[in-house]
């Protein structure tokens, strides 16, 4: 579901469009810039050359504004993996899984940041005020789509299993794991010295992901997962 702002009546509906398309830019560089813990208000007013009072007028906390950039981000992910499902054309579902395995791999790699703020779980900011955007928003399910693809596979004789949901679980429990390794060995978290200095730093960092990926490929083609 599109982001929604919070209604003003000072501007036409396209420029308050527009408007609101910057304010969840500009949050979403500045929560990369500095985190939630450093992220204010009154810092992206600045940014922006508004006042904290205006950005008011589109959402109604950073709570709100957090969930907003959040929405707007899974949207773009969601439209990317329905744009290679309508374009597999040529091989099997199985195909088609490690397609879509391999592009969620890829964006963690391309784009960290973003990555983190994405699937990483941070605390949603805490706030006393529900508003529209709030109100309608509906989580990101990665896991529903994957576990639909892969009961199609099962349907038709591509792979054995019996339970879709629980097999997407495991496979994303994988990628995830292999990422949160990655991510925190290219990037500073003291909390993870010991993690880091044990497993990962010794291993290149695209050894290490493309191994992942041939393994969970040879878990689907090889009838691994029933």
């Amino acid at each position: 579901m599109t982001p929604r702002y919070k209604p003003t009546r000072s501007r036409s509906e396209e420029k308050k469009k527009i408007q609101f398309e910057k304010i969840l830019d500009g949050g979403e560089e500045l929560l990369i810039e500095k985190g939630m813990s450093g992220f204010s208000m009154r810092n992206l007013a600045e940014m922006l050359n508004r006042t904290k009072n205006n950005l008011y007028h589109y959402v109604e906390s950073k709570r709100e504004l957090w969930i907003a950039i959040r929405n707007k981000l899974f949207n773009q992910f969601r439209d990317e993996n329905i744009k290679i499902i309508k374009n597999h054309r040529v091989g099997s579902n199985i195909d088609l899984l490690v397609k879509l395995f391999e592009k969620f791999v890829k964006f963690g790699e391309k784009d960290p940041d973003v990555f983190t703020m994405m699937f990483t779980f941070n605390s949603m900011p805490h706030s006393s005020k529900i508003g529209e955007i709030e109100k309608n928003y509906h989580p990101y399910r990665l896991l529903d789509g994957t576990a639909k693809l892969i009961k199609t596979t099962i349907e038709s004789g591509e792979m054995g299993g019996k339970d879709p949901a629980l097999i997407a679980a495991f496979l994303y429990s994988l990628i995830f794991g292999a990422m949160y390794l990655d991510l925190n060995a290219r990037g500073p978290n003291p909390s993870l010295e010991n993690l880091k200095s044990q497993y990962i730093t010794d291993i290149e960092s695209t050894i290490f992901l493309d191994y992942v990926m041939k393994m969970i490929e040879k878990l689907l083609r090889n009838d691994f997962l029933d």
